[in-house]
């Protein structure tokens, strides 16, 4: 799995923002504001990974954050970017 091509991630006044770009913005209008956690996951959907290798990720840069809130906050995140378009398979 991997973001979509026509989304790109950008910094925006020090805020982490997904944008669409090319045929998604007659999808998506707007921005997606992403909090540190889903920053780092978009970060390693930007290529084709797993799953595991996301939770592998957030694991290695969350330190402070226990292994079930993870592996939630993973799933549910991927989850909501399949719907809206933006994960492909």
């Amino acid at each position: 799995m991997r973001i979509n091509e026509n989304f790109v991630l950008k910094t925006i006044a020090g805020e982490a923002v997904a944008m669409p770009v090319g045929e998604a913005v007659s999808k998506i209008n707007g921005m997606i504001k992403l909090n540190p956690t889903a920053e780092v996951i978009w970060k390693a959907l930007e290529h084709e990974t797993t799953l595991e290798d996301v939770i592998s990720t957030v694991r290695a840069n969350c330190q402070n954050v226990n292994e079930a809130t993870i592996i939630e906050d993973v799933v549910d995140f991927t989850e909501k970017l399949r719907k809206l378009g933006i994960l492909e398979e």
